[in-house]
């Protein structure tokens, strides 16, 4: 791995020798794992987009580095690769490449990878795939859609939809590292990242908590809570005499058009807002100005 890398830095000044040399770097990772991809991984970790933009890329062959590049940080270990791996095979799948059908086996294997991905993961909660026609198409696919059933249900926080969506078939697709406890355990997560967001800067009842994560009582979701905020996905504070937990912020669950609309509506406001306070400091008129000259003249007329 440290040849192939010193070897891309060597063509630096020839940018078809260095893909080449990148993608030859990026298969070696894939299949050897262990040490040798942890060394590709921090190297290319963040350049993909400025590669593409820099080799001036065709959508075809910048969709082969990506799907390359994905391959080579699938099933890490450390949270940054993790999001790597989602955000290299979010960028494939969303690319429009004329004569690709959104089901390509290509595609398909990609977007299992980064569903696999999310749920193998248990640092991340934010997903942002499902839309995307490639990942959508999954629903219907014969080894694979039972995998995007049950993160669906996860990504929703449906804790009773995940138990019931974690059959064998899911689990195998998921791969190793994936069990029905884990993935129960991640939808109950999510399920109270869901409340908090929908709550803003307000309040949300334990009780209301306590349906919507399926627990026993109050106290389980006090530690459901504190797990959050230990995690930083949640900034707030539990009121137990009042029996509501208030929000100072929360992780979303995706970030989709709804929460943009919610936040374009209050930019728009805080814009507003701006704009009143800036028309109401101009309204106001400073004292004029006085001059030490024109205080001596008016200590001397005394």
């Amino acid at each position: 791995m440290n040849a192939l890398l010193a070897l891309y830095g060597i063509v630096a000044a020839q940018p078809a020798a260095q893909r080449s040399v990148l993608l030859a770097a990026a298969g070696y990772a894939a299949k050897c794992g262990g040490k040798c991809r942890t060394a590709f991984c921090a190297a290319v970790r963040g350049k993909a987009s400025r590669w593409v933009a820099e080799w001036k890329l065709a959508p075809s062959d910048a969709r082969q580095l990506y799907l390359t590049l994905a391959a080579a940080t699938r099933g890490a270990a450390d949270r940054p690769t993790n999001r790597e791996h989602l955000s290299l095979a979010g960028s494939a799948l969303s690319l429009a490449v004329p004569g690709s059908a959104p089901s390509a086996p290509e595609l398909a294997e990609a977007a299992a990878g980064a569903l696999a991905e999310y749920l193998r993961s248990s640092s991340i909660y934010t997903l942002d795939l499902l839309p995307l026609p490639a990942v959508a198409a999954l629903a219907g696919n014969a080894k694979y859609g039972p995998l995007y059933k049950l993160v669906a249900a996860v990504l929703a926080g449906d804790v009773a939809g995940t138990r019931a969506a974690s059959t064998p078939a899911a689990l195998e697709a998921a791969g190793s590292g994936v069990t029905a406890e884990a993935v129960l355990s991640k939808a109950r997560m999510t399920a109270l990242l869901a409340a908090c967001s929908a709550a803003g800067h307000g309040e949300v009842a334990l009780a209301e908590l306590q349906k919507a994560l399926d627990v026993t009582d109050t106290a389980a979701v006090q530690s459901w809570v504190v797990k959050a905020i230990g995690a930083k996905l949640v900034e707030g504070r539990v009121d137990s005499v009042r029996g509501v937990l208030s929000v100072a912020r929360s992780t979303h669950p995706s970030f989709g058009g709804p929460q943009w609309k919610k936040l374009g509506a209050q930019i728009a406001a805080l814009k507003d807002t701006v704009g009143a306070a800036v028309a109401a400091m101009s309204a106001v008129k400073p004292p004029p100005h006085v001059s030490s000259r024109g205080v001596a003249a008016a200590v001397a007329a005394r």
